[in-house]
């Protein structure tokens, strides 16, 4: 990923080696998450200007403060693709 402007209003803040979220200064909305160990940033879809997203599973659902009742596949941590182990809750 390329930031190619406003890199200097986007703040990270990393509790764990294993993650960096990025964040909108101006706004507070969230933008990105860099995991170095996967070589993998996730970009909020929200963050991208008239992208088609339709969600198909939730991840690291265990850790979930807030239920959905949507239907849709809900994971302990990651799909086998993205280095998790592929279960559900």
């Amino acid at each position: 990923m390329r930031i190619t402007e406003g890199a200097e209003n986007i703040s990270t803040y990393n509790k764990t080696e294993t993650s960096y979220r990025s964040w909108c200064k101006l706004c507070g909305g969230h933008l990105f998450t860099n995991h170095p160990t996967m070589e993998l940033t996730d970009v909020y879809a929200a963050a991208i200007p008239d992208f088609p997203f339709e969600p198909r599973v939730h991840v690291h659902y265990h850790e979930t403060t807030l239920h959905m009742h949507d239907g849709l596949p809900k994971m302990k941590d990651l799909p086998e693709e993205a280095g998790g182990a592929q279960e559900f809750c």
